[in-house]
């Protein structure tokens, strides 16, 4: 129940420092009307995509994404923590999103910062929520040990159409993210700490628990056409904009997200939600092709090097 506004965001402060004049935003939407996108591209094409796996050595999973004037990092790191008194038998899970100055329309710190909050905010509703993330899979030892993950999300430069971006890059990172063998070492004396030993080797860890991994495809209604993977002068041209989150292990449509204030046409939804889920599928396609070309580059190298070598011993306090 409830309203549905809080909902839709606006993401105005993402959009870029450059406002287009009224004679560019013509010609744009002149050409679209007739099918035609200022860089060539048809309607429903996405710009070429280029993947970094792996570039950050102190990260357990990394990815650098470039999709047009797009280039964004994200790096994923786990920690082992006390599990917070309110969900003692569950770890936790954390987006932080921070965008260059270049990437927000507002020159101050203040408003830049809040650019970020809305993405982080918006990142964490779509795409780590516990139906994606299984948080229980992160608890080690309920109310003493739970795994602590922190991903970073870092947005260099934006040209357009960031949500799918960073969804594509957190799903390569997480994908690649293996979690170290733990075991619990009861205490044998009264009084005596439980002990955690850690085994960094990666072939004997286990995948990052994701229940779902989230890609979000995003549609634009720009008058009577409909777009994929808008640049941002398209984002300012746009009526409306529909996000639409797909489960990328099953093919399914799991959600949908209203940013700003237009209205999208209900009668196109259906066609366009198949539209997105055959987009999600070729995306899932490179990207299972980058992480095979990627677990082939690393073959036989330790890469848990926050965790450092040989077995490691933690004392609960």
């Amino acid at each position: 129940g409830g309203s549905s506004r809080p909902r839709a965001h606006r993401l105005e402060s993402m959009r870029p420092a450059f406002r287009i004049s009224e004679a560019e935003k013509r010609y744009l939407l002149d050409g679209i009307a007739h099918g035609l996108r200022n860089d060539g591209r048809g309607c429903f094409d996405y710009r070429r995509i280029a993947f970094e796996l792996g570039q950050i050595p102190s990260s357990t999973g990394s990815c650098r994404l470039r999709a047009g004037e797009t280039d964004l990092l994200v790096s994923v790191k786990c920690d082992i923590s006390a599990p917070s008194r309110l969900r003692p038998d569950a770890g936790s899970f954390h987006i932080n999103v921070d965008c260059a100055a270049s990437v927000s329309v507002a020159a101050d710190a203040a408003n830049a910062d809040e650019s970020s909050r809305q993405l982080a905010v918006i990142l964490e509703s779509l795409c780590a929520s516990d139906d994606i993330v299984d948080r229980q899979a992160l608890c080690i030892l309920p109310g003493t040990f739970a795994w602590e993950v922190h991903v970073d999300v870092l947005v260099l430069t934006s040209g357009g159409n960031l949500l799918d971006s960073v969804s594509l890059a957190l799903c390569a990172a997480l994908s690649q993210t293996v979690l170290p063998k733990v075991d619990v070492v009861e205490a044998v004396e009264e009084g005596e700490a439980a002990r955690l030993q850690v085994d960094p080797r990666p072939e004997v860890g286990s995948k990052f628990p994701m229940r779902r991994l989230p890609l979000c495809v995003t549609v634009a209604q720009i008058q009577q056409r409909f777009l994929f993977d808008i640049t941002s002068d398209e984002e300012q041209c746009a009526d409306a904009i529909v996000c639409v989150i797909v489960d990328a292990m099953c093919g399914e449509v799991v959600g949908l997200h209203k940013l700003g204030r237009g209205l999208f046409e209900l009668a196109a939804l259906p066609s366009m939600l198949e539209r997105c889920r055959a987009a999600a599928g070729v995306l899932m396609l490179q990207l299972e092709r980058e992480l095979a070309l990627s677990e082939k580059a690393v073959a036989g190298a330790t890469r848990l090097d926050a965790l450092g070598e040989g077995d490691v011993e933690m004392v609960a306090e």
